[in-house]
């Protein structure tokens, strides 16, 4: 798939997609990290983690035969997407970065994403799928307690926004 538009903060460029697609416009597939690592810089809430974090650390994180990058698309332009690998080598997944750009949210694009995920999860036999997220992410925090997600730990930093919640769900086997 190429990443058409996805570099728009990395470049310059300005994306203006429509924000009214129906669900079943979105097609969810296969991504790379490079992929992953162009969306994530187009995403506010990150504040330019993707740029902290570095191209070179989505490669690593995300090279394994663990790893996982879907990619939420419309028609030929990726939306959002979610990544994620085996981080403990414990028999649990960690989904580590995800989120769907502006314009496209509240149509289930996320949903679908996390969806796709926990099946993926489940079929490769993980036990535990995990994933953090930073208190001030009132909407992510909601998302996952609606999905069946529980808080396994809080972990607090000086600010109570920048604090961070482990969540956790048990993944029945497919």
């Amino acid at each position: 798939m190429t990443v058409e538009g996805a570099a728009a903060r990395h470049s310059g460029e300005s994306l203006q997609p429509s924000p009214v697609v129906p669900a079943d416009g979105v097609r969810v597939i296969r991504g790379s990290p490079v992929e992953a690592w162009r969306l994530a810089g187009q995403i506010a809430e990150f504040g330019g983690e993707a740029e902290t974090h570095g191209l070179e650390i989505y490669r690593r994180r995300l090279a394994g035969a663990s790893a996982l990058v879907l990619i939420a698309a419309v028609g030929d332009r990726p939306v959002g997407f979610k990544a994620g690998y085996d981080r403990f080598q414990d028999g649990s997944w960690y989904s580590w970065m995800g989120g769907v750009l502006e314009p496209w949210r509240g149509q289930g694009i996320a949903q679908r994403l996390l969806e796709a995920q926990e099946a993926w999860v489940r079929k490769q036999g993980y036990r535990l799928l995990y994933v953090k997220t930073r208190n001030q992410h009132k909407r992510m925090i909601a998302f996952l307690a609606m999905n069946g997600y529980d808080i396994l730990r809080l972990e607090e930093k000086s600010a109570p926004e920048d604090s961070r919640i482990l969540f956790g769900k048990v993944m029945t086997p497919a």
